[in-house]
């Protein structure tokens, strides 16, 4: 696929929006701001706000911020103004961590790294956003 086409530049660059929403969002781990809506629709919307509530009710923080590696268009998925892109990164979220609200690092038995991430774009209410998401287990990229 074009990586320089407009369909996957503008996908490419609501994946990244998308995630600047889920670090400002992680970093209070207020599970119904509606930042998370800015970018994310649908399933990958509720794949958020659940993470983020199980994070809140764990008394959790998120601090740092995943570093996006690779993120491409790999396939467009219909055509004209219901065409879906499906973008595809490797993401390493060793510097992204959580953290107790006195600070302690939380292990949690899950390791950071680098995990391979599916996102499928598409309008929602005239907007590009995601509206499935996928994050895959650390090593797989």
């Amino acid at each position: 696929m074009d990586q320089s086409s407009p369909q996957a530049q503008a996908a490419i660059a609501t994946y990244k929006a998308l995630w600047a929403d889920v670090v400002k969002v992680e970093a209070t781990m207020n599970d119904q701001d509606p930042t998370l809506a800015n970018h994310l629709t649908g399933g990958a919307l509720s794949f958020f706000q659940q993470a983020i509530h199980i994070n809140k009710l764990d008394g959790y923080v998120a601090k740092g911020e995943p570093k996006l590696l690779h993120p491409t268009a790999k396939q467009i998925i219909g055509s004209g103004a219901a065409a879906k892109v499906l973008v595809e990164d490797c993401v390493d979220d060793s510097g992204f961590n959580l953290y107790t609200s006195d600070g302690t690092f939380v292990h949690n038995g899950h390791p950071g790294g680098r995990r391979l991430t599916q996102a499928l774009v598409e309008r929602s209410d005239g907007v590009l956003k995601a509206s499935a998401f996928a994050f895959s287990a650390p090593g797989t990229c």
